[in-house]
């Protein structure tokens, strides 16, 4: 299944040979990608903006984290964080890099499957690194290794690895109906299958099942898994699931949701028509699950 399709070597071997690495980040193949406060850069196409040879090797000396995403062939990718750089929040810094600093998450869908996977993981690894400054064991500062995918506590010896939150996402499916809800913090009129966060000492079922209950007072059983997504807002994994409607009646949890309903497959078609109602974005599982479904695929 193609979510983020990414056709990159993360060259494991390579990360923990230093000089090896060095040498192959300071050759004039490299590219590096820029990201500022969270943003990445992107120009009027849109496409990704990457750097090569001098301007490559400005920004590495601007930037406060680097990361080493891996091999193209013999190209390697790095990514940077300029957000020590001042800037315009809508623009970002006047670095004179042809484009603009935008959020991957409402440029994503324009962007070919490649660029914005790799503009994914690259986010997803910077953020990593700002928020774990600090030993989690003792405080002391840490410093980056294996090109950006290790941090290193010199105080107590801990080191540290990027995380990744996993969370079911479910298609809750009853003959011709499906179960959708809406976030109050989401764009009127957007509609969505339910997720949420699994929990320690949980498995992935379990979480799917727990989570409808608790959201909408529905029982459901037939869990099946059907597809992931890595999902760096900041750093989760969406685990596709669909689950049959097993019993109980709608019981709205206001603090999680705004509301929830049952759609039939017409409703959907003939409402859903982007201006009132309208799906998430053709880049999301969320949309895969639902597109599956309206097709009418059989095991749904």
């Amino acid at each position: 299944m193609l979510y983020m399709d990414l056709a990159l070597d993360r060259a494991c071997a390579l990360r923990r040979d230093g000089p090896a690495l060095s040498r192959a980040l300071a050759g004039s193949a490299l590219r590096l990608l820029p990201l500022w406060q969270g943003k990445v850069l992107v120009d009027d196409r849109p496409h990704a903006v990457w750097l090569t040879g001098e301007a490559a090797t400005r920004l590495r000396a601007l930037a406060e984290a680097e990361v080493f995403l891996g091999l193209e062939g013999d190209t390697p990718w790095l990514a940077v964080d300029l957000s020590a750089c001042p800037g315009d929040p809508e623009q970002g810094p006047d670095l004179d890099l042809g484009g603009r600093f935008m959020p991957l998450r409402t440029m994503a869908s324009a962007l070919p499957v490649q660029q914005a996977a790799l503009l994914a993981y690259a986010k997803g690894m910077l953020h990593w690194h700002s928020r774990h400054r600090h030993c989690g064991v003792c405080g002391a500062l840490t410093r980056a290794e294996s090109g950006g995918h290790v941090r290193r506590c010199d105080s107590c010896a801990a080191e540290h690895y990027p995380r990744t939150d996993p969370a079911i996402i479910v298609l809750v499916h009853d003959r011709d109906r499906c179960l959708l809800h809406r976030q109050p913090q989401w764009p009127p009129g957007m509609w969505s299958v339910l997720a949420g966060f699994v929990e320690p000492g949980e498995s992935l079922e379990e979480a799917t099942v727990r989570e409808v209950h608790e959201e909408t007072g529905v029982r459901v059983d037939s869990v099946r898994y059907i597809g992931s997504q890595p999902w760096p807002f900041p750093g989760s994994l969406m685990i596709g699931f669909t689950a049959r409607y097993a019993g109980g009646d709608l019981c709205i949890d206001h603090h999680e949701l705004e509301d929830a309903r049952w759609f039939t497959r017409a409703e959907v078609l003939a409402d859903f028509d982007g201006e009132n109602k309208f799906l998430p974005t053709p880049d999301s599982i969320a949309r895969w699950m639902m597109d599956r479904w309206l097709a009418g695929e059989a095991h749904l």
